[in-house]
């Protein structure tokens, strides 16, 4: 498969099995993702628990309201069958009007959980959970940002060129804004994919008992430079 019988539309709510179950089969194996997950009495569950509740709050939810500022893009392609196969997924946050963008950590309004968070179900992970958000929220930049939250490419289509058509095609959209954009790294190989598309390092994200990972930034640019 090649990244050019890949398309590239927008997630919507109808998507949420598909999206829920390509970021826990990506995310159980990412070395940070997994250490938090690690935590929980099944690590999957959480793991799979963690993106319903986050997906359904706001990125893929029903209600127009929790969904603004998020944006959600897909690579789909068709299988033999003719049926849409889901080959990856970026979850984007634009910057807030006026602002240095919304957070994007796992507390909702007033620092609460976010509804349908089943505590027992995550066990030790969610302290992670906490530890991760406060840290990456700290690393962020101060100016008007977007904000990549999350990025997953399905094993069947690693090294087509997917991940990096999703991340142009999200990135084309921070350009014509004319303002940064921002993420975490958490692999070497993500890294080096991310700096050849124009982030550099921010901060080192080291706080035990979590693994090392990196915050990345893009500086603005202006459309069209790429």
């Amino acid at each position: 498969m090649s990244s050019a019988s890949v398309t590239i539309r927008p997630g919507t709510p109808a998507d949420l099995e598909a999206v829920a179950g390509l970021l826990t089969e990506v995310f159980l194996a990412d070395p940070l993702m997994g250490a938090i997950a690690g935590a929980a009495p099944d690590p999957r569950a959480a793991l799979d628990h963690l993106h319903r509740v986050e997906l359904t709050d706001r990125y893929l939810s029903t209600d127009p309201a929790r969904r603004a500022g998020a944006v959600v893009d897909l690579a789909v392609a068709a299988g033999a069958d003719g049926e849409e196969r889901l080959l990856g997924v970026t979850l984007w946050d634009a910057p807030a009007v006026g602002g240095a963008g919304d957070p994007s950590g796992p507390l909702g309004p007033g620092d609460e959980p976010p509804a349908g968070l089943d505590l027992g179900l995550l066990g030790g992970a969610w302290d992670l959970v906490l530890t991760d958000g406060a840290q990456c929220e700290a690393a962020r930049p101060p100016e008007p940002h977007w904000y990549l939250h999350m990025v997953a490419v399905a094993a069947r289509a690693r090294g087509t060129g997917t991940g990096t058509a999703l991340l142009r095609h999200g990135l084309e959209r921070v350009d014509a804004q004319g303002v940064a954009a921002h993420l975490e790294s958490t692999t070497p190989g993500s890294r080096r994919l991310y700096e050849r598309l124009g982030f550099a390092l921010r901060t080192v994200l080291d706080h035990e008992p979590l693994p090392v990972y990196w915050a990345m930034t893009r500086a603005a640019r202006a459309s069209g430079r790429g």
